[in-house]
């Protein structure tokens, strides 16, 4: 099934502008993989040096190989009110080679808090420690499955239909972008079939969903101001489960899990967001007052907050008299339906730090992921 953009061309797949003084035809940014892995630090011979993209002596930099151990890791923020020095998270998104094919593994380390160990110890084992599988192919850039001490998910796709016994069928099952990255200012959009599945991705091979969820994704290119106080050029990905019959909004849909990607950094942040009248089913918040209590823990700074235009059926205003919580207005100008849609929860990863035991993290990516991503 063909998505909504039907073309790669990037000018075709700019359907909207940030705004009237943002250039609609701009040149593009190279393969969305660059934006998926991160960089190390190089020397005048091409070879890894300590250091972080964008400070100090590092003025060189590339995208990680397989099998290089970065000098650095990205890492979460505490809360201002905590008195431990270590953030809770560490990252590195690197490439990784099986049997010949290549994906990108992004990592999630729990690490130790103010010298306790991590719970259930150091987590060698991969059983506190979590990541996300992504690969692109020449149409897209996506996740194929992501594992968590609490849940192993699967983003199935229809390619399932045609190649059912491999990883293909985990292809555009949760789509992030183009392959190629069109300028700063462009947007897109596109409905893509998916089946999230819970398990390990090895026994779900063989068989195929029954029906498919006609996924919404929306994506935008812009300069990001992080916590850190980083300002990065950013693609920035919602992924509705679900959107409208005719593909051009989110329709009904209650959720969206909003991803940043970066250029030095790879996966740099993740938000979720939700309809003003969502309710958390254990819990029973609303989900302003999630909201509320996101934004006072000081954790995350404010999210791309800017007019975007989706095709005519979809924009995207920042919320006004929205104190005390993050917030924005999806429209359709079509119906004149609009909902108020806040940020419940978030991570900002652009903490970069120099960690001497990086390469430890590198070892352990085997135990994150199933070997049949790489089939």
């Amino acid at each position: 099934m063909t998505p909504l953009s039907r073309t790669l061309s990037p000018a075709l797949l700019a359907f909207g502008l940030l705004s009237s003084a943002a250039p609609s035809h701009a040149a593009g940014l190279g393969p969305i993989g660059d934006f998926m892995t991160m960089d190390v630090c190089v020397g005048a011979d091409g070879k890894p040096v300590p250091g972080i993209p964008g400070e100090g002596a590092c003025k060189r930099h590339r995208d990680i190989k397989p099998g290089e151990a970065p000098s650095y890791t990205l890492q979460n923020f505490g809360s201002p009110r905590s008195k431990c020095p270590t953030a809770p998270i560490a990252k590195i998104n690197v490439p990784v080679v099986k049997d010949g094919n290549t994906r990108i593994v992004s990592s999630t380390i729990r690490q130790p808090a103010c010298g306790k160990p991590a719970p259930g110890g150091d987590g060698e084992d991969g059983s506190q420690n979590g990541a996300s599988i992504q690969w692109h192919d020449q149409g897209y850039g996506f996740i194929m499955g992501s594992y968590s001490p609490v849940a192993l998910s699967t983003f199935e796709s229809d390619r399932c239909l045609t190649d059912s016994a491999s990883s293909e069928r985990f292809f555009r099952g949760w789509v992030i972008g183009p392959a190629e990255v069109p300028g700063i200012g462009a947007t897109g959009y596109g409905v893509f079939p998916s089946k999230l599945k819970t398990g390990k991705a090895a026994t779900l091979m063989g068989g195929c969903a029954e029906r498919y969820n006609r996924a919404l994704t929306t994506w935008s290119v812009n300069e990001v101001t992080y916590k850190s106080g980083r300002k990065l050029v950013s693609i920035v990905s919602d992924h509705y489960a679900q959107g409208a019959p005719d593909g051009q909004s989110q329709g009904n849909a209650m959720q969206v899990e909003q991803t940043y990607w970066t250029r030095e950094f790879g996966l740099s942040r993740w938000e979720k967001w939700a309809r003003e009248d969502w309710v958390h089913p254990r819990s029973k918040k609303p989900a302003p007052e999630l909201a509320q209590a996101l934004y006072a823990a000081g954790r995350c700074s404010a999210p791309l907050s800017q007019p975007l235009a989706f095709g005519k059926n979809m924009q995207v205003i920042p919320a006004e008299n929205a104190a005390g919580a993050y917030a924005k207005v999806i429209r359709n100008p079509a119906t004149g339906e609009q909902h108020t849609w806040y940020m419940t929860l978030c991570e900002d990863y652009t903490n970069a730090a120099e960690t001497p035991d990086a390469g430890r993290y590198v070892g352990m990516l085997s135990n994150l992921a199933d070997d049949t991503y790489w089939r």
